[in-house]
């Protein structure tokens, strides 16, 4: 696959990406500046000093300012993607975003409501503490963004360079957008699809329900499948190089997420575990932040194989276990995506 910095060259159109560190395990993250009137920045980096330092340092060489900046579009509400939105809308941006990302973009943490949940799945108050700690650090490196223009799929952005469309591609986070170059059909993509890397379908509130889970992992599932069925050109994403083979990744996304949860449903035996239990097993060692991943990544899977009538919840004490259901796992669902 091809460097970003060499694709973004070969595009009918200037996009200079800018790569800024984070202090986050998945390392720096591209965000890319599209120069032409108005001048537009696609995600932002975290609001991290050494971020903000990086972003004025690299607009300079472009012979910028950050308040040259007069549009900024996030894919999606995530901590380097909009840390430093809102410093750059005081500065005079137009920050756009989707809407079913709300609650990520304003920082709004529902613990009360997560910390009940993880009682409930057998998780003691150590481990709980562990990770809403880590979220609670986290959230320091970024800043609530409360107002800002709502993205719809279809939007067109105008631009002299070139209209930017907008898809709405969910999953990873409700609200995760890409941006369509359309003469180009390449998209600058944020974490949707990252070559090397599984992006988490992150387990959170559903934004129409906040008092039950988002589906986030069946409709990642439906948006790895229509990237499949119609693939871009190619993809500028946020981290890793350029992806120029996108249905083939796609299917290999898929192929990897039918993987794990053929894992978690191995785990779980013959006799119901809690989800502690299979926390302590797939992921020995994960705390703080990456607890609150694991849970995502387990969680998430199980309530999946749960819909698809695989999975059977016991419930005693107040404290829900998981059992295989007496239904074989055959996983057609997704296999034959792939």
């Amino acid at each position: 696959m091809p460097g970003v910095p060499e694709l973004a060259a070969r595009l009918g159109r200037p996009v200079i990406p800018l790569l800024l560190p984070t202090p986050y395990p998945v390392g720096p993250v591209w965000v890319y500046l599209l120069p032409d009137e108005p001048v537009t920045l696609v995600d932002t980096g975290p609001a991290t000093p050494s971020a903000w330092r990086s972003l004025v340092a690299q607009l300079a060489r472009h012979g910028l300012k950050p308040q040259d900046i007069r549009r900024v579009l996030v894919t999606h509400g995530h901590h380097d993607h909009m840390g430093l939105a809102r410093r750059l809308q005081q500065l005079g941006a137009q920050v756009y975003a989707h809407p079913a990302d709300a609650h990520n973009l304003a920082l709004r943490r529902h613990y009360r409501q997560l910390a009940g949940m993880l009682r409930s799945l057998g998780l003691g108050p150590g481990r709980r503490l562990l990770m809403m700690a880590g979220l609670w650090l986290l959230d320091r490196t970024s800043r609530p963004l409360l107002h800002y223009t709502p993205l719809a799929p279809g939007d067109e952005l105008p631009a002299a360079a070139g209209t930017l469309g907008v898809h709405h591609v969910p999953g990873h986070s409700p609200g995760h957008v890409a941006f369509e170059l359309s003469r180009e059909n390449v998209w600058l993509s944020g974490d949707v699809l990252l070559a090397g890397i599984l992006p988490n379908a992150v387990l959170e509130a559903d934004p129409e329900q906040p008092t039950r889970p988002y589906p986030a992992l069946g409709v990642y599932r439906k948006t790895l499948k229509s990237l499949a069925a119609s693939p871009p050109r190619a993809l500028l994403p946020a981290h890793g190089p350029a992806v120029t083979e996108v249905q083939e990744l796609a299917r290999s996304t898929l192929a990897r997420q039918e993987l794990r949860s053929r894992q978690i449903w191995e785990a779980l035996g013959p006799t119901p575990k809690t989800l502690a239990t299979l926390l302590a097993r797939l992921h020995p060692r994960a705390k703080g932040l990456g607890l609150f991943l694991a849970y995502s990544d387990v969680y998430g899977h199980l309530l999946d194989m749960e819909e698809q009538g695989l999975v059977a919840r016991v419930t005693v004490g107040g404290v829900h276990s998981f059992a295989r259901s007496h239904a074989e796992r055959h996983g057609t669902h997704r296999v034959e995506a792939s």
